[in-house]
């Protein structure tokens, strides 16, 4: 082992969300090292992957290597929560994954080996150092001997508590997951399950190797004062009381009842000039939605071009910092009010405080009640950009970086838009001249795009008061104030 390693990139944590980041800023032309403490395969909850996965797979390119692993394809699960009955929800548009988290781990860390990766496991990395701005120093203990690591760029992907550095996570309520493989169950392979509890709520499922992974998620001080030392036997107790789930009582545990921290969680800052966090080391979502591995590696897609921008373009700094920033809050908080919306819902038992904590939405900024304009246009109208409509500039990803383009603000929308599917409306909005027809308009776009879709953006800009008629005035008081940081789509 050579006493020093000198690298472009350094990237602690070899999970999802470490191995997409490493693969995809080696195949932008960085030279990457990855150090992972733990030896591969290793035993990993979170086995239940959804079809919404699927799309993130192919950005990264790394579906053709999940998919040759030939994990089970559920088409459904089995759901009790809203009522007693349970029911069968169908996987849409494509079967979910159900996969062996170990192994699934392993080929996504085999795949960035692949593009010339250097990968350091097991290794265990100390406290990092800076010198000053691209001046990184790891310590690192590998089997063969010490070694450092000297790097420009450092990448967090180390998960929830590696104690690999000291900024505080903020935990809304807490949620631990108590959960087993069982053997010789008359579950089929395949076969998933999520059901409603009086203070705790299940998951199941059958996994490719035979096992059925059972899963009680409950609050964390109620964990802690059911004497944790008996563990097993209250962990049985639970799964008797969960109709979908008990069956697995038939069989026999294969290996000790395990805890995990299922706490939603946002760390305070993700990014700096030299350095991001991903996955779970930057945040974690409620485990309700199963999503946790997809938004760990979209965090990982978008950290990628966060980072290659940093390296290759440092004088957008600023802008591609506040960009993944809002990214990252921006799936926290999709993904906590789409959890506070299955809390609610669950509708077989009372509303204890386990329901009520969890079913509150988070505090978000609304945009304004913009009235829609409904009145039907002539192709004689005369028309401009409304006056409260702006074009501002936006941070944005195009061609594996972030860029500054103008964007549409407009407090109809809930952030400035840059494209309306794949048409950038900065270019078409620019060329709206005060006083034109809506027919000399039209003409303008069509130079640029068919008839059907220059009509389509005429309607919805109409609709959303963007383009008005030319006689049509807003009084100065009620002109928007753009925010100092936009929403970004």
């Amino acid at each position: 082992m050579s006493p020093e390693l000198v690298t472009e990139i350094c990237v602690v944590g070899g999970g999802p969300a470490g191995a997409a980041i490493a693969r995809q800023l080696a195949l932008l032309g960085h030279q990457v090292c990855l150090v992972e403490k733990a030896a591969f395969p290793r035993a990993h909850i979170g086995e239940s992957l959804p079809p919404s996965i699927l799309p993130v797979l192919d950005l990264l390119d790394l579906r053709p290597v999940v998919e040759s692993a030939g994990f089970c394809r559920p088409q459904s699960a089995f759901i009790r929560w809203s009522t007693h009955l349970p029911f069968e929800k169908p996987y849409e548009p494509e079967a979910g994954l159900l996969v062996d988290r170990g192994r699934f781990d392993q080929l996504l860390l085999e795949a960035a080996q692949t593009t010339g990766v250097t990968l350091l496991q097991p290794a265990a990395a100390g406290r990092p150092t800076t010198q000053g701005q691209n001046q990184w120093t790891l310590p690192v203990r590998t089997p063969e001997g010490k070694t450092t690591i000297k790097a420009q760029f450092l990448i967090n992907a180390t998960g929830k508590h590696s104690g690999f550095d000291r900024q505080v996570k903020h935990h809304a309520v807490t949620t631990l997951a108590l959960y087993g493989y069982w053997h010789d169950t008359a579950f089929q392979p395949g076969e998933s399950f999520v059901e409603a509890g009086a203070n705790e709520w299940f998951w199941g499922a059958a996994l490719p190797d035979g096992s059925f992974n059972a899963a009680v998620f409950l609050a964390a001080e109620r964990y802690a004062a059911a004497r944790p030392h008996q563990r097993t036997a209250w962990y049985r107790s639970l799964l008797a009381q969960a109709p979908l789930l008990k069956g697995c009582l038939e069989g026999h545990l294969s290996r000790s009842v395990q805890v995990c921290d299922a706490s939603f969680y946002l760390a305070p800052d993700p990014i700096g000039p030299d350095w991001l966090k991903v996955g779970d080391a930057a945040f974690a979502i409620d485990p309700l939605s199963a999503q946790g591995v997809q938004m760990a590696l979209l965090s990982a897609l978008q950290g990628g071009i966060a980072a290659h921008t940093l390296l290759t373009q440092p004088a957008k700094t600023e802008a591609v910092c506040s960009f993944y920033r809002h990214k990252i809050q921006e799936t926290v908080t999709r993904s906590k009010t789409a959890a506070a919306y299955f809390y609610a819902a669950q509708n077989i038992y009372p509303a204890s405080p386990f329901w009520q904590q969890r079913s509150q939405p988070p505090a978000v900024s609304q945009p304004a009640q913009w009235p829609q304009n409904t009145r039907l246009f002539e192709l004689s109208d005369r028309i401009r950009l409304s006056p409260s409509a702006q074009l501002i500039t936006t941070p944005v990803i195009q061609n594996n970086a972030i860029e500054l383009i103008p964007a549409l603000y407009h407090p109809s929308l809930e952030s400035p838009m840059a494209y309306l599917g794949d048409v950038e409306m900065a270019a078409l909005l620019e060329l709206v001249t005060p006083g034109q027809t809506i027919l000399e308009l039209v003409q303008q776009w069509r130079r640029q795009h068919d008839l059907s879709m220059c009509w389509q953006i005429l309607q919805w800009c109409w609709g959303q008061d963007i383009l008005v008629l030319a006689a049509a005035l807003v009084p100065p008081t009620s002109l928007p104030t753009v925010p100092s940081q936009p929403q970004l789509l």
